[in-house]
């Protein structure tokens, strides 16, 4: 029990600088957080792990054993290129017709909603979801309250919905 709890110790004072040295040696940060625990399990499966006199050196040392390790795999192993390389796309760079019409219906009755509005609700969500505007902001613009400012906003949000639920095109991610 005494060498789990030395392993604990160790790995709190060491872990944070060789992430940093794994890091630094490899060009994934995934890769050296992984190989970092994995120091750690090898120092674990250490016979006498109390018997180390520079543990903090051993540990750097395995670290350095399985960088060594893993650039020899990569060399064995055939160049791939990953499946989200840029060079792979295959996608049309420019939209299909139907995702165009889409989007197209989409912004006349997202228009039509908002235009369906009272003014002062539909220029508060604007103001908000467009603009990033704050609610006391909103609120001073508009000369009322934060909390009015935000049941504006509320009951925008809510007449929007209501009104695009209502048409054809059932657009509903507003």
């Amino acid at each position: 029990m005494t060498a789990q709890l030395d392993l604990d110790a160790l790995f709190q004072r060491h872990a944070t600088d060789l992430a940093g040295y794994l890091r630094r040696q490899l060009p994934c940060p995934h890769l050296a957080e992984d190989l970092c625990q994995e120091v750690f399990l090898r120092l674990g499966q250490h016979p006498e792990p109390g018997r180390l006199v520079e543990p903090r050196a051993y540990l750097f040392r395995i670290a350095r054993n399985l960088i060594i390790d893993h650039h020899r795999r990569c060399r064995s192993r055939p160049t791939c290129q990953p499946l989200d390389a840029p060079e792979l796309c295959l996608a049309c760079p420019r939209a299909c017709p139907e995702r165009e019409t889409d989007r197209a219906l989409c912004r006349r009755a997202l228009h039509a909603a908002l235009e369906s509005l009272p003014h002062r609700q539909r220029q508060a969500l604007i103001w908000h979801r467009i603009e990033g505007i704050t609610q006391a902001e909103i609120g001073r613009r508009l000369g009322v309250s934060e909390r009015m400012a935000g049941r504006y906003i509320t009951q925008a949000i809510a007449g929007c919905r209501e009104r695009l639920t209502e048409s054809p095109t059932q657009h509903r991610n507003f």
